[in-house]
């Protein structure tokens, strides 16, 4: 049976509910396709047997339905045998030739989409013929080519997760896998995963979790009822939350009736809570509260408080005086005793009776009757009533001489502030008491006032006085100023202040440092006597920021600045930006000190600072500020100042400040200071005294870190050459003759090698070269000019150093001092070599570092390097020979057509060297064709030759050319013509 006949008959089977008839289970008389089955199993034959569905039952044109394959009406509709057919029962009826698919009769022969059977569909361009899918197979997404046919293999009962895999009988196909139909939901409840495997099966009439619809979750404190999600009895759905209105006091009575602040709901009505009433929309309890006392709108005034519903004094007070004031009559001066009883002025109120301070005595009577201090008064000078005459004073009970001029404020003295720092001369000995402060200010007193324009750091002290003195600062309505944290602007006795310890003269005198704004002040020196005393007084800007007291010593410390706003401080170091500042106090008796302060991070070197900071530290005493903007080296744009601080007297004290500045912009930084004596040796930096001509933390100054890898040298750092590695060294051109180097610095060289001689343990830097292949040079170097003793040597590029010259005479492949035969070089070095093809390093060295020169010369090396083919030339006259063999083949071809074979000599000049004329022939001497050539590396044409001298001379050669003077190498070869078969010579020379 095809598969078309299969699935229609499952189809068929499908739609018969009942149980099977016997007339339903007989043979279909009109399916002439099927063979007789047993009695009863007519229908599952039909659908489904093991051959029809296990095996390759691949559709071909003559497995196809034909019109009598068709199920038979009374296959399927005729009437059982215990019941008869319901119309539900009875499956739609196809045409001849068509299959039901779904609720539609196709024909499966032609049809693209049920192609040989029910949603079998053909791919994209492919057409159904025969119950075959006809064409390249293209299939849609989800769908794989089965044959020539497309499956989707998740749901597909034929090609169930592969192609051919088809599903028994009564089984379908669900993601890929056969099984049987999924279960069905009961009646009334809904499937919530309808793409599991297995129904997720619930009652969204119920379901807190899925009420009214899947997923649907009711909120905390809601139940699902008939689909909907219904708070508790009692509670009413307020938003999101069930609340009880009749409580609730975001929701009273009804959603979103909010009950004012402090009342509370009951009953669904906004309220006061029990035991307060609402007084003026506010809950306020009766019995406490000040404002409505026994009922709203009571106010307990005078002090009283509310009590029990009523107005009443504290404990041990008495309600005195209209309007009634609660007062204690055991201290106050207006109600002493008893409401009304007033203390005469200067008395004070003690356990209720009127009595003058210690020291003074009550004077007049009645409203006149004031306590006064008889030594003083100048109106009771030594006794109640005695008056002192008009330009006297009173002064330990006597009236005495004439005010000082600054005896009030009206008559203070202008302190010239273009004197950072100044003694005012004072004298209170004629002086009146005219105002108070702190401490012992009951003696005389005497003003000076000053104005300043910017913020500004305030000092002044009265060391060296021999009376109990004190100091304070006013502002211009004559009030005290108050200080600052960290300053004081009032001091009797100096220890109070707490800038200076220990004994200071009699421990009497006063000292005081504050941070002013901008205006006009007044000093006020008083005390508990009077006499001369000298007043040192100093200032400094302060900048527009904060001012914080330090205390720097010989241990490095910090400080935090932020800076920010429009600056006031001004200096000569970029000084226009938003500026904080730091001051301390150094103390009578202090040595000279050095104070260093920087913004570089201690660690690293790098600027603390997140913008371009300055620092300026001023000491008024020593008349000059010192500064600085940008250190450079590692910390760039940040700072670094050292400054002196002067040494104090037994009697005198300094103002000292640092100011955090900056080029324009603000921000922060941090600021490492020191304070410590000048080092015997060297520079104080920070804690440490220092070299600053060698130290690469401190080159050239504080806080100058140089840069990893350089050296401070003469206060300089100075990077190491670029050639100071052997990895890094420089390439030697081999195609000049010559090269001059001068002024390399190897001060900042490293020692990374050693010769074989003499003195190579100072530093040193190398050179690379690199000989062609095939060839053979003669190397000559120099270090003549040099500024130390250096040294010469060559290493392979592995580091291996070569002590071969490999010349019959006068070669030196390593020098340190008095360089080649004859030149007495001193401390400078030559070298003469012959090396053949290869790569080769010349290190230049020495016992130190400085300045050197190093000239570098090279010259080839003929074919015939043998006992006479390679010989050191002599001075003057001379006539060397020898016979040239070929092979070997020429090797130096310098012109004057020398391509043959050749003999090689050589020679060096020193440094005093004169020019000279060298002559060279072979006329006479050789029965072959020559060409003789000299070359000197260091000429400015380093090669001269001739071919044929012709005339007598004929082939043979002669020549004459000029040898520099000073130090170098030079050549001469005897050559051979391009083509000519060479033989014996001797060659006529003058060499100077």
């Amino acid at each position: 049976m095809n598969r078309a006949a299969i699935a229609c008959a499952a189809l068929l089977m499908a739609a018969c509910s009942g149980p099977t008839t016997p007339s339903d289970a007989s043979p279909d008389r009109g399916d002439t396709s099927v063979r007789p089955d047993a009695p009863g199993s007519d229908v599952r034959t039909d659908v489904q047997s093991p051959r029809d569905v296990q095996e390759n039952d691949v559709p071909n044109p003559q497995d196809v339905p034909n019109p009598q394959d068709v199920p038979d009406p009374s296959d399927v509709m005729d009437p059982d045998a215990t019941m008869a057919d319901v119309p539900s029962d009875t499956p739609m009826m196809c045409a001849m030739g068509q299959t039901l698919c779904g609720a539609t009769c196709v024909d499966t022969n032609t049809s693209a989409a049920n192609c040989g059977m029910c949603d079998r569909s053909c791919g994209a361009g492919q057409t159904c013929a025969g119950g075959m899918c006809q064409g390249m197979v293209m299939c849609g997404m989800g769908e794989t080519a089965c044959g020539m046919a497309c499956a989707n293999l998740q749901t597909d009962p034929m090609n169930c997760g592969s192609c051919g895999g088809a599903c028994m009988a009564g089984d379908v196909c669900t993601m890929g896998r056969c099984g049987p139909p999924r279960m069905m939901c009961p009646m009334g409840q809904t499937d919530c995963t309808p793409m599991a495997a297995m129904p997720t099966c619930v009652d969204t009439q119920t379901s807190n979790m899925n009420c009214g619809a899947c997923g649907t979750a009711c909120m905390a404190g809601t139940t699902c009822v008939a689909g909907a999600c219904t708070c508790a009895m009692g509670t009413t759905l307020c938003g999101r939350d069930c609340v009880n209105t009749q409580t609730d006091g975001m929701n009273c009575g009804s959603c979103g009736t909010v009950c004012p602040m402090g009342q509370v709901c009951n009953m669904g009505t906004c309220g006061c809570p029990a035991g307060q009433t609402l007084c003026g929309g506010v809950c306020v309890n009766a019995q406490t509260d000040n404002a409505n006392c026994g009922t709203c709108g009571t106010a307990c005034t005078g002090g009283t408080t509310c009590t029990a519903g009523a107005c009443a004094c504290p404990m041990g007070q008495t309600s005195c005086g209209t309007p009634a004031m609660c007062v204690s009559t055991q201290t106050s001066n207006t109600n002493c005793g008893m409401c009304g009883r007033a203390c005469a002025m200067g008395q004070t109120c003690t356990a209720g009776a009127c009595a003058c301070p210690m020291g003074t005595t009550l004077c007049g009577a009645g409203a006149m009757a004031a306590c006064v201090n008889t030594q003083t008064s100048s109106t009771n000078c030594g006794a109640c009533g005695m008056v002192c005459a008009m330009g006297t004073s009173c002064m330990a009970g006597r009236c005495m001489g004439t005010p000082p001029a600054n005896d009030t404020r009206a008559g203070a003295t202008v302190i010239n502030l273009a004197m950072p720092s100044q003694t005012l001369m004072a004298d209170t000995t004629s002086a009146r008491n005219n105002t108070t402060a702190c401490g012992c200010t009951s003696g005389n007193d005497v003003f000076y006032t000053f104005t300043i324009t910017q913020p500004e750091v305030i000092y002044a002290d009265t060391f060296g006085a021999t009376w109990d003195t004190s100091l304070f600062i006013q502002d211009a309505a004559g009030t005290n100023v108050m200080a600052a944290p960290g300053f004081v602007t009032c001091n009797d006795d100096h220890a109070a202040a707490g800038f200076c310890t220990g004994m200071i003269g009699s421990n009497l005198q006063s000292q005081i440092a504050a941070r002013l704004n901008p205006g006009m002040y007044f000093l006020v020196l008083s005390g508990c006597g009077a006499g001369p005393a000298g007043i040192h007084f100093q200032h400094a800007p302060a900048g527009n920021g904060t001012t914080t007291r330090i205390a720097p010593d010989a241990t490095t410390r910090t400080a935090m600045s932020t800076t920010a706003g429009t600056g006031t401080a001004s200096g000569t170091c970029c000084s226009t930006g938003a500026d904080n500042s730091l001051f301390w106090v150094t103390c009578p008796n202090t040595a000279t000190a050095l104070l260093h302060a920087n913004t570089c991070n201690t660690m690293s070197g790098v600027t603390t600072a997140a913008y371009n900071v300055s620092l300026s530290q001023n000491t008024p005493a020593r008349g000059t500020v010192v500064c600085n903007d940008d250190i450079t080296g590692a910390c760039g744009n940040g700072s670094s100042v050292v400054a002196t601080i002067p040494a104090t007297t037994a009697t005198t004290a300094n103002l000292n400040t640092i100011v955090v500045d900056g080029c324009a912009a603000s921000g922060a930084a941090t600021v490492n200071f020191t304070l410590a004596p000048p080092c015997g040796a060297g520079q104080r930096c920070n804690a440490a005294c220092v070299d600053t001509q060698n130290d690469v933390n401190n080159c050239g100054a504080c806080s100058r870190r140089c840069a990893v890898g350089n050296r401070c040298i003469a206060g300089a750092c100075v990077a190491p050459p670029a050639n100071d590695l052997p990895a890094m060294a420089t390439v030697i051109n081999m195609t000049n003759p010559q090269t001059v180097i001068t002024g390399i610095d190897t001060r900042a060289a490293t020692n990374n090698t050693a010769g074989p001689c003499g003195c190579t343990s100072g530093s040193d830097v190398f050179f690379n070269f690199t000989i062609a292949a095939g060839q053979s040079e003669i190397i000559y170097a120099d270090t003549l000019g040099s500024s130390y003793d250096t040294s010469l040597f060559v290493q392979t590029l592995a580091g291996t150093n070569v002590t071969a010259t490999n010349l019959p005479a006068n070669g030196i492949a390593c020098n340190d001092d008095g360089g080649l035969a004859g030149c007495g070089t001193g401390l400078q070095s030559q070298i003469m070599l012959r090396l053949d093809a290869g790569a080769y390093r010349l290190v230049l060295s020495g016992c130190g570092s400085g300045t050197a020169n190093l000239r570098f010369q090279h010259a080839p090396v003929g074919s015939n390097v043998t006992a006479t083919g390679l010989r050191l030339l002599p001075a003057g006259a001379s006539t060397p020979g020898g016979t040239i063999t070929n092979p070997p083949a020429g090797r130096v071809n310098l012109g004057c057509a020398a391509a043959g074979p050749e003999h090689t000599f050589y020679w060096h000049t020193c440094a005093a060297a004169t020019a000279g004329m060298f002559t060279a022939s072979t006329c006479g001497r050789a029965t072959w064709d020559t060409s003789i050539a000299q070359y000197s590396p260091g000429r400015a044409a380093p090669t001269s030759c001739n071919d044929d001298t012709g005339g007598t001379c004929g082939v043979r050669s002669s020549m004459t050319s000029a040898i520099p003077a000073g130090a170098g190498l030079h050549m001469f070869y005897m050559d051979t013509f391009n083509t000519a078969t060479p033989g014996a010579y001797t060659v006529q020379i003058t060499r100077p």
